[in-house]
């Protein structure tokens, strides 16, 4: 079966360190990853641009709008499509990667999630 991983973290309090800290914290990411990533079968890691453009309806009129939502500063930081037996196999083989791997994550607000993928054509 087919998992979506989702990777989100709190722009917010990344913005509130300086880059130095962010790179120190980017590599200790590293060896967590290299298991991750030997572990899963992936076949798809997207890293989603800074650069958002929203859209709504709102009392029957679309409103676009520039940039991520204002009120809300958890933004996706990782997308990551991979291969699993099932649900549960899929969250054992997620829990490896540094979101929930670094004593930092809870101060970024790092967190993640997993999504079964559904093919439409299967889905009857």
């Amino acid at each position: 079966m087919l998992f979506l991983f989702i990777g989100y973290y709190d722009a917010e309090k990344m913005n509130q360190s300086s880059q130095q800290e962010l790179d120190a914290v980017m590599e200790r990411c590293n060896p967590p990853l290299e298991i991750f990533f030997t572990k899963l079968n992936v076949l798809y890691e997207w890293h989603p641009g800074a650069e958002t453009k929203r859209a709504r309806l709102l009392d029957g009129q679309i409103q676009h709008q520039d940039g991520p939502d204002p009120d809300k500063t958890e933004q996706i930081g990782s997308l990551i499509v991979f291969e699993a037996d099932d649900l549960e196999q899929a969250v054992d083989l997620a829990l490896l990667h540094p979101t929930t791997q670094l004593p930092e994550a809870q101060k970024y607000g790092w967190r993640m999630e997993v999504r079964p993928l559904i093919d439409p054509k299967e889905a009857k």
